[in-house]
Order: structure tokens, then C-alpha cells, then sequence
């Protein structure tokens, strides 16, 4: 529970901050004429609706784009990680010399070089 109002707490202020920055409203402090202070919140609904529009066009290019793009190997220090490896048939490699009997075994992998 306290995890969970942490996150909506962290939200809130993610929101509001962005809200300010992007001009969704403004606060501003006035002192009446009774020396007393007032704030004032001023919202802008059509720039919040303008700016919604365009992030979620902006996503929706974002999520076609990632459809589109077309299958690849991947590439990368990981890619290979766990696909299996075969040593080449000029090269003895160390599991040479080794009984074969782990070969067959479920996960067993060939050790690098």
C-alpha cells in the first residue's frame, strides 16, 4: 500500500511539473486591499488538449513505425549468447579431448575461444 501511493504521489508532482512547463496553467499571488494574500490558478484546456492530440499522434507514428520495420537478426554483444555454437571442423577445440557423452544433453554448450 505504501509503494502504492508512492507512485501515485510521484505521479502527481510528474504531472503537475510537466503541466507548468508545458503552459497547461499558470499560479499566480495576489494581495487584496485587506493586506491578505490570494493564489489564483488560471488553466488552459485548449492547450491541453492540444498537446494530448499531439502526443498521441506522436505515439501512434512511434508504434507504426516499430510495426513496419522489418524483422532482423539481432545484433549485439548478447545476440549470440544463447543460440548455439559449433567449432569449426579445421580447429580442435579443447571439449575434443573430452569423453562426448555431455554433448547430447539438454543446455550443454560448446565452451569458447
Amino acid at each position: 500500500m505504501r509503494n502504492f501511493l508512492a507512485i501515485v504521489g510521484a505521479a502527481t508532482i510528474a504531472f503537475l511539473a510537466l503541466g507548468w512547463y508545458l503552459g497547461w496553467y499558470q499560479v499566480s499571488s495576489q494581495q487584496s486591499s485587506q493586506g491578505k494574500q490570494s493564489l489564483q490558478v488560471d488553466i488552459n484546456p485548449e492547450k491541453i488538449t492540444e498537446d494530448v492530440k499531439k502526443g498521441v499522434e506522436k505515439g501512434s507514428e512511434i508504434v507504426d513505425h516499430l510495426r513496419d520495420k522489418p524483422k532482423s537478426e539481432p545484433s549485439g554483444p548478447a545476440s549470440t549468447f544463447f543460440s548455439p555454437t559449433t567449432a569449426p571442423a579445421d580447429k580442435k577445440s579443447p571439449a575434443d579431448s573430452r569423453p562426448n557423452d555431455n554433448r547430447g544433453a539438454v543446455g550443454y554448450r560448446e565452451p569458447r575461444n
